[in-house]
């Protein structure tokens, strides 16, 4: 046990506390030493020297950056010194990550090494609060005159769950988006106390000294509330957090400062703060209210043109994007200061009558208005300072603004206070050769990772998988080009893929950088007669569904984007192809080339980074143990090698697949070549 006594001096302090850290040391060779082989755990060296590294940044007071290529280990890898760090030092440890998929198997391997260290901390999971049942919003919502209350909900509820997965998977997401918690406080939660499940979770995140499982989101707030001289979310004295899936960091920071403003909620919350008042006082609102809701529509109209000019103007797909761009001008501004100040007007008159009603029960409503007024306000003042977008919702607009300088944020954050962070991911590298800084050089730009002596950069862990033996990427050089011959590109791509597909037998999982792309393939392939079946990725719950569909049907074919480059789980299926339908190039997209506006090399230095992060994704999905085998598909001229893009060497040199064709016979020689096609043939 350490004791610190509060007589001794930071030089003594400091000393104890290396010689902690060493003793840690010790028993994370002992583990690897002795320890697993006796219980028949495989021997990995990468995964070692991540412990013994990690050890050694702490011991040197640094923050610690690796890329753990796939089968490395890297969760045993930090999780190891983790527990023994927490067992030793008696302070609870953080370990973020940004899908559930990895934090629920996080909480197995928690559980499987924590005998093997001698240790029983208090594990605690932390989903996101959206994951749980709201016992108030369910009750209100079954209550509600003509509602449509499913039976698997009520059935649920009757049964006690209080967890998303809990309920039935056939629950449709709409409904369970109207019952489950959306803007949960201690202080308003109270009365929910002793029944909510989310509620003892928060309360057990204040006191423990265990170890904290949780997402990237829940951490970002956490830290942010300690910078504002806030107790925070998790007991204040965890001093290591571990940033697992890092590679996803800067895009967590920035969704936590990022503001949405939105037609539909805004003239919800204009409608339900005046229902606060009482009915004869309604009138004496009325003008401002109704100025509000003639300066919210101007605006959002004026959104929805500046959209529709972007997709018409450009040369590029800027038609299938998500995000389009703040024109800036005069006018835009003006308009967006006279909905501000109308919301204002609007939101300070609702409030001057909502408290002649001293017996109202709730000003909810009328208080949030107010605070998204302030915060339009406070973004105008500083104007120069934010970074302004437009994104697509159906088809409606939205604007969305965070502060520039998320780079600075993410380093004040992560870098800047009290505790140690230790960041990993299969994919933080964008080049393969150069110092370790050039290596690490984008995740750098984006995090602000100290390269000082306040941060160490490791020699990055490569996949001990058999790649070259096991798998072979296909690339194309005479297709039409992806966006300025679109419509050809899709034509030809489909008969491409069908190509590749008949070579698996369907086994595929294709990934798609668009999702209009996804829908216009499916649409297409749905109208065949093929020998196997394709599924589309859905939303909310019904992606459960598609996705045991997926792992049931041994030659099914299922098309994803978004999170399906890495954050679903499909284990138990066995791929015997990735797809890679079109480059993962970014399309034109505000905060991309705001980074490249910053960027000496804006092409080199932000669009093929996030390219080749992303192909490094889609490979992990087909090779995840020394057993399995099959083959990658690109479907892309772009990797073409004559003549060749000036991002050609680059690409190919950071993938972990070096063998590769442009024949599609030699991909059948190959593929039925591997040892696991012979397995399929004789079953």
């Amino acid at each position: 046990m350490s004791f610190y006594f509060g007589f001794n001096s930071p030089e003594e302090q400091e000393k104890r506390r290396k010689a902690d850290l060493q003793a840690i040391g010790k028993s994370v060779t002992e583990f690897f030493w002795d320890v697993a082989p006796a219980h028949g755990f495989e021997m990995r060296e990468g995964q070692q020297d991540m412990s013994f590294e990690i050890i050694d940044a702490l011991i040197h007071n640094q923050h610690f950056a690796v890329e753990a290529g796939v089968g490395i280990g890297k969760s045993f890898g930090y999780l190891v010194p983790v527990l023994l760090y927490n067992k030793k030092m008696k302070k609870p440890v953080i370990v973020a990550t940004s899908t559930i998929a990895l934090q629920e198997q996080l909480w197995n391997d928690v559980h499987d090494v924590m005998p093997l260290l001698n240790t029983q901390p208090e594990v605690i999971l932390a989903k996101g609060q959206t994951h749980y049942l709201c016992h108030k919003r369910a009750n209100e919502y079954i209550n509600m005159e003509d509602a449509v209350i499913p039976k698997e909900l009520t059935d649920g509820i009757e049964q006690g769950f209080q967890e998303r997965k809990q309920f039935s998977s056939s629950l449709p997401q709409s409904i369970w988006d109207k019952v489950n918690i959306q803007r949960f406080s201690m202080r308003n939660c109270g009365s929910c106390e002793k029944k909510c499940l989310y509620y003892a979770i928060r309360s057990q995140l204040r006191y423990t000294k265990g170890i904290v499982l949780c997402n990237q989101d829940f951490l970002t707030a956490h830290l942010r509330q300690l910078r504002r001289g806030q107790d925070g979310l998790i007991n204040r004295e965890a001093d290591l957090i571990v940033v697992d899936e890092a590679h996803n960091l800067d895009d967590k920071v920035r969704s936590a400062t990022t503001e949405r403003v939105n037609q539909s909620k805004i003239l919800g919350l204009l409608q339900s703060a005046t229902k606060e008042i009482k009915p004869a006082d309604r009138q004496n609102v009325y003008r401002e209210t109704n100025e509000a809701q003639k300066a919210i529509r101007t605006f959002f109209d004026s959104l929805k043109a500046q959209m529709q000019q972007q997709i018409s103007n450009s040369q590029q797909d800027m038609r299938y994007a998500d995000r389009f761009f703040f024109d800036g001008s005069l006018e835009s501004i003006n308009l967006l200061k006279s909905m501000c100040s109308a919301i204002k007007s609007a939101a300070l008159s609702i409030q001057v009558y909502a408290s002649y009603d001293f017996n109202n029960r709730s000003t909810a409503a009328s208080d949030e208005l107010d605070d998204q007024s302030e915060n339009l306000a406070e973004m105008i003042e500083e104007l120069d300072d934010y970074l302004l977008w437009i994104e697509r919702k159906g088809s409606q607009a939205e604007l969305v603004y965070c502060p520039k300088n998320t780079r600075e944020i993410t380093n004040r954050l992560y870098f800047n206070g009290s505790a140690h962070t230790i960041l990993t991911s299969a994919t933080l590298t964008n080049a393969t050769d150069g110092s370790l800084e050039e290596q690490y050089a984008y995740f750098i730009s984006n995090t602000g990772f100290p390269t000082d002596e306040h941060g160490c950069l490791s020699e990055p862990k490569p996949s001990p998988y058999p790649y070259d033996e096991h798998s072979m990427i296909y690339y194309c050089d005479d297709l039409p080009h992806p966006t300025r011959e679109h419509e050809a590109f899709i034509e030809q791509g489909v008969k491409r893929l069908l190509d590749v597909l008949d070579i698996s037998g369907g086994k595929a999982l294709v990934l798609f950088t668009a999702k209009s792309d996804m829908e216009e393939v499916y649409s297409i392939l749905s109208q065949m007669d093929l020998p196997y079946k394709v599924l589309m990725q859905q939303s909310g719950s019904s992606q459960d569904h598609v996705l045991n569909e997926f792992k049931e049907n041994t030659n099914s074919v299922l098309l994803g984007t978004g999170a399906y480059w890495e954050g679903i789980s499909i284990e138990g299926k066995s791929l015997s192809n990735v797809v890679i339908f079109r480059l993962p190039f970014p399309v034109p997209d505000p905060i991309i080339e705001y980074k490249a506006s910053i960027a000496k090399d804006p092409l080199m230095d932000v669009r093929v980074p996030e390219m080749v992060i992303k192909l490094k994704q889609g490979i992990g999905r087909l090779i995840r143990n020394f057993k399995d085998t099959g083959i990658v598909c690109i479907i892309d001229r772009r990797l073409r090698d004559e003549p060749p893009e000036r991002y050609h060497d680059v690409t190919w040199a950071s993938l972990p697949i070096k063998n590769k064709t442009r024949s599609l016979d030699e991909l059948r020689n190959f593929y039925e070549s591997l040892p696991s096609r012979h397995d399929d043939v004789e079953r």
